[in-house]
């Protein structure tokens, strides 16, 4: 009785130490220094050989060279700006010469999922800003091409460039120039996710096995392959790092990162991972077609084992944070699978995750799931409300 009492002591101290190291890493990451920017400026306005700072805000560079005479003259500008992407923000630097044209552009910085960006700058996406006039709106449904599997990151950097562009068109070329306001975006997507919830909702309450299924493929479907949208503990860092994105385009990771979370806490049970996730989804399906029906010969190993998942969470996040990066932290295989979006190691992973799942139920969310801690973490913060 003496050992239990101390060994749970231990745990709790243990737990202590770990959340306070999380938000002390918070706090070192919002301390620490900007990356350096004059690469990125020189980079994007080769031609200049000095920079003097204009505005603050956006951040804008004079670009300058020295004529034989010893005198100074402009050639151009270099703008810093900002736009969110799917799991944080994407900083970029602008070059515009004196006719008011994008010169290039470079990613300073992003917090952005790591796998996304890569796809974009894999496919070239920047080209088209050159040679672009700073007055145009520079939206990705009308001027610019978006890259399929990565339509946030698309639309961040296509928002960032324009802002920055812009404001430079207002500030130093005087011209009478607005961004453009963003519509609402209310499409397949929204209507598909909130279809979706409402039948788990109604499957919930009619404690119905087959509108289970129903919502499960469907979120196989739309969630996972069309859209590829899932949640990742990515998102989860973006929240404790302060980045929301815009609920005008992105009311999907509204629904799935703020509305489920609710739901969850007010239902008290973890409804995404049951109801609602397309790689649970995809567990399922693959456990019918092989039995599923492996069991560990000894449960107090299982029991052990599938802890592994709270490190991973712990760890992951902590490390977001310390880099500054949310992206970091989404370890999980759904890119891979659902956008195509894997990188070398990432595709041995993926089968070595899946292949079990044939044997053992639910193999990643037993073992791995980052989605399963989250929604632990909820209910258990349900529990402490209703001891008070």
């Amino acid at each position: 009785m003496v050992n239990k009492k101390v060994n749970n002591k231990t745990k709790n101290l243990i737990k202590i130490i770990a959340v306070l190291t999380l938000v002390i890493s918070l706090f070192v990451s919002w301390m620490l220094p900007e990356k350096d920017l004059l690469p990125f400026v020189k980079e994007v306005l080769p031609q200049a050989q000095s920079f003097q700072k204009v505005t603050s805000s956006p951040l804008t560079y004079e670009g300058i060279v020295q004529g034989e005479d010893g005198k100074t003259q402009r050639v151009g500008y270099v703008v810093i700006d900002q736009a969110m992407g799917y799991g944080g923000p994407i900083k970029m630097a602008i070059g515009i010469d004196l006719e008011g044209k994008i010169q290039n552009a470079v990613i300073v910085n992003y917090k952005d999922t790591p796998s996304f960006v890569h796809m974009v700058l894999n496919h070239g996406y920047l080209k088209q800003f050159i040679g672009k006039d700073i007055t145009e709106s520079l939206n990705i449904e009308k001027d610019i091409d978006r890259i399929s599997g990565a339509t946030y990151s698309s639309r961040g950097i296509a928002e960032a460039i324009s802002q920055g562009s812009h404001a430079v068109a207002r500030t130093q070329f005087k011209l009478d120039v607005s961004d453009e306001e963003v519509a609402f975006k209310f499409g397949v997507k929204e209507i598909s996710v909130l279809l979706l919830v409402i039948l788990m909702l109604i499957g919930v309450v009619l404690k119905s096995k087959k509108l289970r299924w129903v919502t499960l493929i469907g979120s196989l479907i739309f969630i996972g392959f069309k859209f590829n949208t899932p949640f990742s503990l990515a998102n989860v860092a973006a929240l404790l790092m302060g980045n929301f994105p815009s609920i005008r385009e992105n009311l999907v990771w509204y629904i799935l990162l703020i509305g489920m979370p609710i739901i969850t806490f007010v239902v008290g049970r973890n409804l995404y991972c049951f109801w609602l996730c397309p790689f649970g989804a995809l567990q399922e399906i693959l456990s019918k077609i092989g039995g599923g029906s492996f069991k560990c010969c000894n449960k107090k190993i299982e029991t052990k084992a599938s802890k592994i998942r709270y490190f991973l969470v712990y760890f992951a996040l902590l490390a977001s944070i310390l880099l500054r990066s949310p992206g970091f932290a989404g370890y999980e295989p759904y890119s891979t699978l659902f956008g195509l979006q894997g990188f070398g190691i990432e595709w041995f992973i993926l089968p070595l995750v899946l292949f079990p799942s044939l044997l053992i139920r639910r193999f990643w969310c037993r073992f791995f799931c980052p989605g399963m801690v989250f929604n632990e973490f909820i209910l258990n913060l349900r529990s402490l409300q209703k001891i008070h």
